[in-house]
């Protein structure tokens, strides 16, 4: 039997990692001197790993379906003349 996956823990994690991510600022200042990368490469490969991390917490999971018309809506009917 596996065991069931938290996904609200597995995305606050994802979150977490994210949010430690260097500032766009802070990357374009130290790209070259700390990682040899121009600051554009660098933000283009941080962009990369957010949408990677994203992708990877999201993976597995699936939304329930929603019906077209939500029954909590409720729609006015014209008045029927006889």
């Amino acid at each position: 039997m596996s065991a069931k996956v938290n996904y609200e823990e597995r995305f606050y994690v994802a979150l977490k990692r994210i949010t430690s991510y260097m500032s766009p600022a802070r990357l374009r200042r130290d790209a070259e001197r700390g990682y040899g990368l121009d600051p554009a490469e660098a933000l283009e490969m941080a962009y990369e790993n957010v949408i990677e991390e994203a992708k990877s917490a999201l993976r597995g999971y699936r939304r329930k379906r929603q019906s077209a018309a939500p029954s909590s809506v409720v729609t006015e009917q014209e008045p029927t003349s006889k």
